[in-house]
């Protein structure tokens, strides 16, 4: 973590070291510190809510239901297993964190097929049914007398004490702050913005997006049901009237006006919410209504809430304080530095350094009655820069969302090097060395320059607990990203702007991003849609320069689809010719493009 990020965590070990002698002075009574101990555990929460929703994106309608289901494992463990208190504590915390993420893992299960409200009302119906059920067993809960969980003693000292037990919430929030910071600002963090943002984007940078999903609602789950341990020792009587479906509205509620994927003003608003009612009694019966009061304030004036607001202010400062070169080129491939081996299998990392031989075989995509592409094929051998072109409505980008698995054709097939792509998913034709840019440009904008790069070059980075955590040879395969991202930024020109987001950027520098994005992975075959729209008249001037350093460098096969035929005749050596979904003429590029039947296309003219 960066020195920064370690404020929350120092801050909760010096808390935790002065209450406890403020609490036994008379200084705080302990009451107040008694609160202090719920708004901890109400942040730590709505922590656990913003990595699903504010990260990811789904609604979750559940995350009492997982706290719920945490506090009621504890106090089964606290109370069926005769374990000593202190043994019975830790077997509790890691029972209740795993039945946490389990039951998350089952409400995810929908994220598989499900999005939008479809999967908000999975959610719903989770814990509609856990409340109705789970929390009516008898056995299980104890209905209305609930269970009683008596506190641990830990090295010795009785933890009965509200000032001696808010040490055990707020090491909890330590941890819970690490283990965010660690998620968030790793592969899979990156991942989750932007599939928030935009899943298409994401599928073409690699990222698995149903599987990323699940994983981000068991670590959501994880820290609930975390949560839920530590609650229940809170309160020390768990009781079915603490888990109410209204409070997971009330949560997420304070997730929104803390700001969507704003850890540190999630964790305040948490606080807040739940903390101040019982310090002010006059705030116990109209917290609910302020609450949504601010919602709807929030929605109206700000949807990004008081955080966002704060970073749009930080990015515009930036960019005043920035010298960047609006005329900025690409990036020089043959600057670079070759791509490094793979220690595990030999592989270049992102990529290889042979192009790729795309074959598109007899493709047609219909919607409806519409015929959007009719038995096209093409094919762009190794090394090959081929251009793409045609009048609007052609049916350019259809084959091309079709040739990177965004579109499943109704007939016709796929082939990278010999092997069927067709009913591959983008992320795994990303995975074998496929890149591409969008007509709208494919970027993450609430993210910044270097996040976007990094993600750019999600599948060279390795995943699982040790991506998470933070292993040796995580670590030095997220440093050379890192130092590859700003090499890139400093290659277009925008290196000033490293941590400004990208939404705060002009259409042609989000352009030029765009392009260093696709170019970062070492890609086999390079799919570009329309790359020089949006760019100065100098950077465009430039692009037919660098696209073929990029090409020639590490013979990267190179698929162009672009309206400025001067680019295209400048760049590509063959060009396919579209016309109302059927390829209507192929060869060298400065023949086609003087073909009158390809004059006609462009200007509707009679054919001859």
């Amino acid at each position: 973590m960066t020195p920064r990020l370690w404020g929350v965590p120092l801050a909760c070990v010096a808390l935790a070291v002065v209450l406890p002698l403020a609490g036994a002075a008379g200084v705080i009574n302990q009451p107040d510190i008694d609160v202090f101990s719920y708004g901890v555990l109400a942040g730590m929460l709505a922590l656990s809510l913003n990595i699903i929703t504010g990260y990811a994106g789904p609604v979750s309608l559940g995350q009492v239901a997982f706290l719920g289901m945490g506090a009621f494992t504890t106090g089964l463990v606290a109370t069926k297993l005769h374990l000593p208190l202190t043994l019975a504590f830790l077997v509790a915390v890691v029972g209740s964190t795993a039945v946490g993420a389990l039951a998350a893992l089952v409400v995810g299960l929908p994220a598989l097929r499900l999005r939008g409200i479809y999967l908000a009302l999975s959610t719903f119906a989770f814990a509609d049914a856990v409340d109705h059920y789970f929390f009516n067993v008898q056995q299980l809960t104890g209905l209305g007398s609930g269970i009683t969980v008596p506190r641990p003693h830990l090295l010795g000292v009785s933890l009965h004490e509200a000032s001696r037990y808010v040490v055990v919430p707020l090491i909890g929030l330590a941890l819970v702050w690490m283990f965010d910071v660690r998620l968030r600002h790793g592969r899979l963090g990156r991942a989750l913005v932007a599939l928030r943002e935009n899943e298409d984007v994401a599928a073409s940078f690699g990222v698995r997006v149903a599987w990323s999903k699940l994983a981000a609602f068991m670590a959501s789950g994880a820290v609930a049901g975390f949560t839920g341990a530590l609650f229940a020792y809170q309160v020390t009587v768990v009781n079915h009237s603490s888990f109410t479906f209204d409070q997971s509205l009330f949560y997420l509620i304070i997730v929104v006006v803390g700001g969507l994927g704003s850890r540190g003003g999630v964790l305040v608003a948490g606080m807040l919410f739940t903390a101040l009612p019982r310090w002010l009694s006059f705030l116990q019966e109209w917290n609910f209504i302020v609450a949504s009061l601010l919602l709807v304030v929030t929605l109206a004036r700000h949807p990004g809430g008081l955080p966002s607001m704060w970073a749009e202010a930080r990015d515009r400062r930036a960019l005043q304080k920035g010298q960047d070169d609006l005329d900025a080129v690409l990036p020089s491939m043959g600057r670079r530095r070759p791509p490094k081996e793979d220690e595990r299998d030999g592989s270049a990392v992102g990529g290889s350094a042979r192009g790729a031989r795309l074959q598109v075989e007899d493709v047609t995509v219909r919607f409806g009655g519409v015929t959007a592409v009719d038995a096209a094929g093409l094919e762009v051998a190794p090394g090959v820069r081929v251009g793409l072109v045609g009048p609007n409505g052609a049916g350019k980008s259809t084959l091309f969302n079709v040739i990177s698995g965004l579109v499943r054709p109704t007939a016709g097939r796929v082939l990278l090097d010999g092997v069927d792509l067709t009913n591959l998913p983008p992320y795994e034709r990303a995975a074998r060395g496929m890149s591409r840019t969008f007509q709208q440009i494919g970027l993450v904008k609430d993210a910044s320059l270097v996040e976007n790069l990094l993600l750019a070059q999600h599948c060279g980075l390795p995943g699982g607990p040790g991506a998470l955590f933070g292993s040796g040879p995580a670590r030095r395969r997220e440093k050379e990203a890192l130092e590859l991202a700003h090499e890139l930024l400093t290659d277009i020109g925008l290196a000033s702007y490293a941590e400004v987001r990208v939404g705060s950027l002009s259409g042609g520098q989000q352009r030029l991003v765009e392009l260093a994005c696709a170019i970062a992975p070492n890609p086999r075959l390079l799919l570009l849609d329309e790359p020089s729209a949006g760019l100065s008249p100098a950077a465009a001037e430039h692009l037919a320069e660098q696209l073929a350093a990029v090409s020639e460098s590490y013979s990267t096969s190179i698929l162009l689809i672009e309206h400025h035929l001067p680019l295209v005749t400048a760049v590509c050596d063959e060009c396919y010719v579209l016309d109302s979904g059927a390829v209507l003429a192929h060869g060298p590029t400065a023949e086609v493009l003087r073909r009158s039947e390809v004059a006609a296309a462009y200007l509707g003219e009679t054919r001859p």
